[in-house]
């Protein structure tokens, strides 16, 4: 008895890849302690990381062994669950949103004033639930509802975050750039890595300098894909900004080292 359970013992690829899943999924728990993730999220991964974990016990038990293309969409746990962490930490500091433009900002701004207060009011001393109000009042002017799906987008509430932004690309037609970039992002976090990929790709055609699009593609890329090359330009191109703060500098840098080392 005890001879047939060391045949079906995880041996080679497929013992380092389930011990990696088993760490990938310690560092969950770590995570979510450390406030590095959110519930969310970390439900999304927790499940991701079990159903891998299942496929190598029946593959183990099978004595089959991980292609290539099994084993190619995985650069590293940890940097996959680091990598929402990072991305509240840059849109929180307000520094690197591909978000609406200076001139946007401003209009939206006029039109709080207008319908809150009827002069000029700054965004900042507006509350979530305001905001709505002046969005139901006025559905269709997209500015301050792109700042509002921001705003639910910087604190991590996609749901809300989603309902906006698809109203202004769905209902009103409108491709804005950091909008098709943020709804990428939050699609791939729900597992659709291809549609992610094309959201965030159009972003790009639309606003080449896209900040921080590149490094939601990267990431997509790589840790969606399994397309180490085609991160390469997207960390490259981020990488050229002046203003990149420092923890995103540490981080793309360390990915990129990574995506090189994985070509």
């Amino acid at each position: 008895m005890e001879e047939a359970d060391d045949m079906t013992q995880p041996t080679g690829p497929v013992a380092e890849r389930l011990a990696q899943t088993e760490r990938d999924l310690a560092e969950i728990d770590e995570q979510v302690e450390q406030g590095e993730l959110d519930a969310a999220t970390a439900a999304k991964l927790r499940r991701r990381y079990e159903t891998e974990r299942a496929e190598l016990l029946a593959a183990a038990e099978g004595g089959d062994e991980p292609t290539a293309e099994d084993t190619s969409g995985r650069l590293s746990g940890r940097w996959l669950l680091g990598v929402g962490a990072v991305l509240v930490a840059i849109i929180g500091i307000g520094l690197w949103l591909v978000a609406s433009n200076t001139e946007d900002n401003s209009a939206a701004e006029g039109v709080a004033g207008d319908v809150i207060a009827g002069e000029g009011v700054n965004l900042d001393d507006i509350s979530n639930e305001q905001m709505e109000e002046v969005v139901a009042q006025n559905p269709d002017v997209a500015p301050m509802r792109l700042a509002l799906a921001d705003r639910y987008f910087a604190a991590g509430d996609f749901s809300n975050a989603l309902t906006h932004y698809l109203y202004v690309l769905d209902t009103m037609q409108i491709k804005d750039p950091a909008a098709l970039a943020n709804v990428g992002w939050m699609t791939f976090l729900s597992g659709e890595a291809a549609l992610a990929a094309s959201l965030v790709e159009e972003s790009l055609q639309i606003q080449p300098d896209g900040g921080i699009a590149f490094w939601y593609l990267a990431n997509i890329r790589a840790n969606g894909l399994g397309d180490a090359a085609g991160a390469v330009v997207p960390l490259q191109r981020l990488l050229e900004y002046e203003n990149l703060p420092a923890d995103i500098r540490t981080a793309a840098e360390q990915l990129l080292a990574d995506v090189e080392a994985d070509e």
